[in-house]
């Protein structure tokens, strides 16, 4: 497989079987290469050096995929929804990225098939399709407007806090896709996505636990808040924070605190490190409460939104009298 460097590097990681044909490959010897472990069938017809795949997260793989199902197609097709934000780097929440989104370009029917999920269009979406890393995909901002209208509410926030993260110019963009697509099923959950975005949001997690703050009435707080002591020092920064009751709140995920973990550390010493730092944020008469993934998802969210909003209510009463903060 030697001579399929320049093609693979050329493809985005793929290479098909004509072209390993021309490149004096054979049936056989592709055959050979899959069962010995050093290619893998994409599709047929599509494959990659195994060390490029194991090397690819779960979106990277994807990416790999939708490359492979754009080269096998014969009429005139896009990437979309959750296969176009893989390609943009957008964050995606509850998406099964088994499956690659093509929008049909040519008048070819809906229909899901072998891998692949054919969406059809009902007016044209050439004004917001563009050729990103060498594949034609709907736009940044057709992309976060689509994954609101077909994912949930906490997909679409999800989404749409990545890109205005990585894009914040995006917004205005999205806002118009969103006049101009009234009629798309869904359009109103997709908008009260958008209203929810913001792109301080750091973490897929932050965005399902705001969306849950918005799902059962609990105050918006502000996102990204600088806790500081009396001594004039950045002691840490908080997620979220509520003022009015001086409060702070924080989404605990496994890559959190993998990002914590300092050379020569443990993951056990980057816990008890932030422990001392939630410490030193309570010690300034403020309450906090930590989230979870496992107490933000359906399931257990009422209950955790019924508790936050009994510690609000406890903070507000210990920390702050007559509309004004009682300093520690």
């Amino acid at each position: 497989m030697q001579n399929l460097g320049h093609v693979i590097e050329a493809s985005g990681g793929i290479f098909s079987r004509a072209q390993a044909i021309d490149c004096g490959e054979t049936d056989r010897s592709l055959d050979i290469a899959v069962r010995d472990g050093s290619i893998v069938r994409l599709r047929r017809g599509i494959y990659a050096p195994t060390d490029i795949v194991e090397a690819c997260d779960g979106s990277g793989r994807h990416l790999l995929l939708a490359r492979a199902a754009l080269a096998t197609q014969r009429g005139r097709v896009a990437l979309t929804g959750a296969s176009a934000a893989v390609l943009h780097g957008f964050a995606l929440h509850d998406v099964d990225l088994r499956a690659v989104h093509l929008v049909r370009l040519d008048e070819g029917s809906a229909r899901s098939e072998a891998g692949i999920v054919h969406h059809a269009v009902r007016r044209s979406v050439d004004d917001d399709l563009g050729v990103y890393q060498g594949l034609l995909a709907v736009s940044p901002a057709r992309t976060v407007w689509e994954i609101a209208c077909r994912g949930s509410l906490e997909a679409g926030v999800v989404t749409a806090d990545s890109a205005l993260r990585q894009m914040p110019e995006l917004r205005e963009a999205v806002l118009d896709i969103s006049r101009r697509l009234t009629s798309s099923p869904s359009s109103a959950k997709a908008r009260a996505a958008i209203r929810l975005s913001n792109p301080l949001a750091e973490s897929p997690g932050e965005s399902v636990t705001r969306v849950q703050f918005y799902r059962f009435g609990i105050p918006c707080p502000e996102l990204q808040h600088d806790v500081i002591d009396e001594a004039g020092q950045l002691v840490g920064r908080a997620d979220f924070y509520w003022e009015e009751c001086r409060h702070l709140g924080e989404f605990d995920g496994k890559i959190k605190y993998e990002a914590l973990v300092r050379p020569g550390e443990s993951a056990s010493d980057a816990v008890v490190r932030e422990k001392r730092r939630e410490d030193r944020m309570r010690a300034g008469s403020r309450g906090m409460t930590r989230f979870t993934w496992a107490e933000v998802m359906p399931g257990k969210a009422r209950r955790t939104m019924a508790e936050l909003r009994t510690a609000l209510e406890q903070s507000r009463r210990l920390y702050v009298r007559s509309g004004s903060s009682i300093a520690s």
